[in-house]
């Protein structure tokens, strides 16, 4: 027998969650709210008028402004050089030693998956030291080949245990038909396992492309050429030891998110599905 469900207390729990709902969208949007406005004022008004209030002068060339005549546009292009390469390079190695850990049984295998998880606990900047020396030595430092390596190696434990999780879903069935059907393994890998994966590979290209695109740490250390500067520290040039241009600062960030929220939108209906199969195992 069902529980009669009486309206008016359904509606005031209703209109309750929504109220609360609304406040916290309004507290998680308002760090935002300051961000878009302050871009749009000029330097005058910031320091004239209260942080909260509307620009008195739209200023749109604020835009136009960070982007090419403080070089915005050539830290976004080292940025997107990075991510592009290291996104997919690194999921790929990932997806590779994953699919070896979970469907292949070998001994060790167990050690060799502890072996890469718990990269997760170790701290970057107890690496920094040695690293820089090891780049040092290999002539890497001040270019942009000294960050594709570090950025690989320390994102490969989180991808592992996330491809690991998925691929543990994937029936042994299915696989072992492909054998029983003369499929190499690279053959079963690439056309069967990763057509199944796609939900999981876009979800960690989605946090993967974040994380690679605001690190900040490891290329302060290993870049010191202005013209391999990545957007994080590229912002930096907005702040001096004085005075920040805050309004160009601000451009600058609204500028730099647009590509993380364009690689968002384009995978989004991947992103929940992808993360939920990775973490069920």
């Amino acid at each position: 027998m069902h529980a009669v469900v009486n309206p008016k207390t359904h509606a005031i729990k209703v209109v309750l969650l929504v109220t609360i709902l609304a406040a916290l969208a309004l507290v998680w949007l308002y760090p935002y709210f300051i961000l878009l406005i302050t871009s749009l004022k000029s330097q005058a008004d910031l320091f004239k008028y209260s942080i909260l209030s509307f620009p008195r002068r739209i200023v749109l060339g604020n835009f136009a402004k960070a982007f090419f005549e403080a070089g915005l546009g050539l830290f976004i292009r080292n940025s997107l050089l990075i991510t592009v390469v290291k996104v997919p390079v690194g999921i790929f190695v990932a997806s590779l030693a994953a699919y070896t850990i979970s469907k292949h049984r070998f001994r060790g295998r167990g050690f060799l998956y502890f072996f890469f998880v718990v990269g997760l606990a170790i701290p970057i900047q107890v690496t920094l030291l040695p690293l820089d020396i090891l780049l040092k030595n290999l002539h890497l430092l001040n270019s942009i080949a000294a960050l594709f390596f570090p950025y690989i190696a320390f994102g490969l434990p989180f991808e592992i245990m996330v491809m690991r999780g998925f691929f543990q879903t994937v029936p042994n069935e299915l696989i072992d038909s492909g054998r029983i059907d003369g499929a190499k393994e690279w053959t079963i890998f690439s056309r069967i396992v990763i057509p199944l994966a796609v939900p999981a590979l876009a979800a960690l290209t989605i946090l993967d492309f974040l994380a690679t695109w605001n690190e900040f740490i490891m290329a302060l250390i290993f870049i010191q050429n202005p013209e391999w500067d990545t957007l994080p520290l590229g912002l930096q040039a907005f702040q001096g030891q004085y005075s920040t241009q805050w309004a160009l600062l601000c451009a600058g960030v609204i500028i730099g998110v647009l590509p993380v929220v364009i690689v968002y939108l384009a995978l989004q209906r991947y992103f929940t599905a992808g993360i939920y199969a990775g973490a069920i195992k």
